[in-house]
């Protein structure tokens, strides 16, 4: 749980450096060269976290790549968010991407999903919808870019529990920065921003990447520790950070009644959601075990282990 919510604090404190350089650098740029720090630090830790020749040897190489590039999608819409709309808003509207995520695993995992967590998603969708105000106040187009970002943020979620748990968790890192590194390249050559950061600014690249690698493992080994309805909580401890750096250091919440309202709705409905997926998975495990499910030496039975393997990569 500590692991968990000091994981997603890290993430939010990188993105404090994120919504700082946006104001002087164009998103592209600031990808491009938080990865160039990113980069050394991920080989100095990557035989603890897979290897590099394990990591190579992927056999989902296509699924690393597509993943990688919707990525890129989710990083461009949220720091174009970030500095329109503010972190806490921009927070609340890429959280509605657990409620998509769930809708994509009926047509590319195959799951069923029960009556309550439908109604977590309908409820997800209502906070969605008040937030936005659609028809009642003119929809940013930052706004709506964050939106199409929590589609990417699904399909980036759906293909990491296709992948599963036996690729090194390095794969997970190394294939997303090498192709950042490149399009985001190749992007600002082509739109003649290639030059360097002011010397004083390379402090917010280089706080993105340490931040944000520690977040990374801390949360990774926070759902590997524990059951996804115990982590997965934690992340929305990202808004109150957003509402709490977005007052003090930006001067402006972003966030009106209304907002708040719909962040609500979203959050909760988030929280509900994870904790009835995590009822079902132990209503299943009770039921193999009282059927005669096998069971290895740390006590779980068969089908326990396989239902957790794809929620800890995730």
């Amino acid at each position: 749980m500590l692991l968990s919510l000091g994981g997603f604090s890290l993430y939010a404190v990188g993105d404090v450096f994120v919504k700082l350089a946006s104001a002087d650098y164009p998103p592209e740029k600031i990808a491009f060269f938080i990865n160039v720090f990113f980069f050394p630090l991920l080989l100095l830790v990557s035989k603890k976290v897979g290897g590099l020749k394990a990591t190579l040897q992927t056999k989902h190489l296509k699924l690393h790549l597509f993943r990688s590039i919707l990525g890129m999608c989710v990083f461009f819409a949220m720091t174009t968010g970030f500095k329109e709309l503010g972190m806490a808003m921009s927070y609340t509207l890429i959280f509605s991407g657990p409620f998509i995520v769930s809708i994509m695993s009926i047509f590319f995992l195959g799951e069923k999903i029960g009556a309550h967590r439908w109604s977590a998603i309908i409820a997800g969708f209502i906070g969605v919808l008040v937030v936005l105000r659609p028809g009642m106040i003119p929809m940013a187009p930052a706004a709506i870019a964050i939106l199409g970002a929590a589609f990417c943020y699904a399909g980036s979620t759906v293909i990491i529990r296709k992948i599963g748990e036996g690729e090194p968790l390095l794969a997970f890192s190394l294939f997303g920065q090498i192709v950042s590194t490149v399009l985001f390249g190749a992007m600002i050559t082509y739109k003649g921003e290639w030059s360097l950061p002011q010397p004083e600014h390379y402090i917010l690249f280089a706080g993105t990447a340490l931040f944000h690698m520690f977040a990374n493992f801390a949360v990774s080994r926070a759902f590997q520790t524990v059951d996804t309805s115990v982590a997965a909580p934690f992340q929305y401890i990202q808004l109150l950070w957003g509402l709490g750096f977005g007052y003090f250091l930006f001067g402006t919440s972003g966030m009106d009644l209304w907002t708040c309202v719909g962040a609500g709705i979203i959050v909760s409905s988030g929280i509900y959601m994870i904790h009835r997926e995590h009822v079902r998975n132990r209503e299943i495990s009770m039921g193999v075990v009282a059927h005669g499910g096998a069971v290895d030496e740390t006590g779980l039975n068969a089908t326990q282990i396989a239902m957790n393997e794809p929620q800890k990569a995730a």
